[in-house]
């Protein structure tokens, strides 16, 4: 395990590469999650990252600009800047001695997930993991998008669990398809989401399957909701992700 840290738009990205003993390897990028860090809820990265390591396949995980120890600062949270981000950490994972610049591959959490699926279809990756990808946050109801707006307006945030959402990060959504803009990825996907997660219906998953048709992998894990919240099914999504990625590494 070793540091690695990007330069991207003059900001510093500081992250973490996990390498196996074996190298040059594949390699998988690990997009975090809205306010996450590098480690994720539970320590789910930490954990995937030795896991994959342990068989054969580096691992980076990094922090998005604003978050955790990168540089930046949140209020200037955009969709289309951290897969700007992503796809430097490709290039920089891609550039690293240990690492086989052409078995790279992608995953991401939640807003990571959407972020993952964009920078997938700009820049060609073996496979990509989603795990609950947060398509909403970009394609908001008509009665969400007001409140949003109507907050913004008379506060010059929307306080979203603590955190502010800015008018950058509304206007740089306006310009995304979540579900069109993925479409250049032609890799093998997992989706993997919890049952009781509020954030992916129907309508969101059948959107996927028209995306990535067959190359489309789902598993829904009974009894949990947006953060996979208990220990058994944790480790199956740590199973289900090791599985899928060493498959297609």
């Amino acid at each position: 395990m070793e540091s690695l840290d990007i330069e991207n738009r003059g900001r510093i990205l500081r992250g973490t590469l996990h390498l196996p003993q074996s190298t040059p390897a594949p390699a998988v990028v690990l997009c975090h999650g809205f306010s996450g860090t590098r480690s994720e809820f539970g320590y789910m990265f930490v954990r995937l990252a030795k896991r994959l390591a342990e068989r054969g396949v580096a691992v980076y995980r990094f922090d998005f600009a604003g978050g955790g120890e990168s540089d930046g600062d949140f209020a200037d949270l955009a969709v289309s800047d951290q897969v700007a981000q992503a796809t430097a950490a490709l290039e920089a994972v891609g550039a690293h001695s240990a690492v086989d610049a052409d078995r790279l591959s992608l995953l991401g959490m939640s807003l990571g997930g959407l972020t993952a699926s964009l920078a997938a279809a700009q820049r060609p990756v073996r496979s990509l993991a989603l795990w609950a990808p947060a398509a909403v946050a970009v394609g908001l109801d008509e009665t969400a998008a007001k409140r949003r707006s109507d907050a913004i307006a008379e506060h010059g945030y929307d306080d979203f669990g603590g955190l502010p959402i800015h008018r950058r990060f509304v206007e740089d959504a306006k310009g995304i398809d979540p579900f069109a803009d993925a479409a250049g990825h032609a890799g093998p996907v997992l989706l993997a989401y919890g049952s009781e997660d509020a954030l992916i219906g129907p309508d969101i998953v059948k959107a996927y399957q028209g995306v990535y048709a067959d190359r489309l992998d789902t598993h829904v894990l009974d009894g949990v909701g947006h953060g996979f919240e208990t220990v058994p099914a944790r480790e199956r999504l740590l199973e289900l992700t090791e599985a899928f990625v060493l498959r297609h590494a």
